[in-house]
């Protein structure tokens, strides 16, 4: 399906052209705010989504239960005008207990909510939200999404490939200069890291001759994403974990 006419027809607000209330923008963060940020300025007719009472639109490092019932209560009030309500999300984390909040919000929301949840991988969200949302990719690591249009490069994302190619010490180096030695470094960038971490050595592995230290990196990369999700994991045990079991 094209996903600007996918949007489109969210918008549009018929049932019978589009019954789903959720979209889950996946990629390229960039491109999709473009995205969404153009179509809902046609839509409604604005130059300025900030003069809407009816658009939400927030980033969150990581998405608790507090932010979950936030949203809650915001999906739950009459809007102020009648084109729609709109609530676009972009996530870096969500924790489980967030997730399962939501469930009932997103299985039955209010005719008039619609929900754009911007964030850079799916696996970050349990099958059971997933199952609630429309999935759409830029597909930003080759450069296009899924229906050729043109998305900008990659122009801050670290090297997941050098990085593999290090030896043990010069990775710890490595990690020290790109994620910890800045403080400002956010969770969201290391979560990006290591998310290529995992694609990197997928595309890397010839999947009927794995190995057993292969299987053992894939399933560390995967449990460290998850990790990563709580706000309170430390940043450089698990940056260092992971230097130490991933193969070169």
């Amino acid at each position: 399906m094209n996903i600007l006419m996918s949007i489109k027809k969210a918008l549009s607000l018929n049932a019978n052209l589009f019954s789903h209330h959720a979209f889950l923008l996946t990629g390229d963060r960039e491109f999709w705010r473009g995205i969404v940020e153009k179509e809902l300025k046609i839509f409604l007719k604005l130059e300025n989504l900030n003069s809407s009472p009816d658009i939400l639109w927030q980033s969150y490092e990581s998405f608790g239960i507090k932010e979950a019932h936030t949203l809650i209560e915001r999906e739950a009030r009459k809007g102020f005008g009648t084109q729609g309500r709109f609530f676009v999300l972009e996530i870096s984390s969500i924790t489980p207990e967030a997730q399962n909040a939501l469930l009932k919000t997103f299985e039955e929301p209010a005719p008039d909510a619609h929900f754009f949840i911007i964030a850079r991988n799916a696996e970050i969200f349990l099958p059971t939200l997933r199952s609630r949302m429309i999935i759409l990719s830029s597909g930003a690591e080759f450069g296009q999404n899924e229906v050729g249009l043109q998305v900008s490069p990659k122009s801050n994302f670290v090297d997941a490939d050098h990085f593999l190619k290090l030896d043990f010490p010069d990775r710890l180096d490595f990690i020290q200069k790109e994620f910890l030695k800045n403080k400002e470094t956010n969770k969201s960038a290391i979560i990006d890291f290591v998310i290529e971490l995992e694609k990197t050595l997928r595309d890397k592995i010839e999947i009927k001759k794995i190995t057993k230290d292969e299987e053992f990196a894939l399933h560390e990369l995967e449990k460290c994403q998850r990790y990563l999700q709580n706000p309170r994991s430390s940043n450089r045990l698990i940056l260092e974990h992971l230097a130490l079991i991933l193969p070169n």
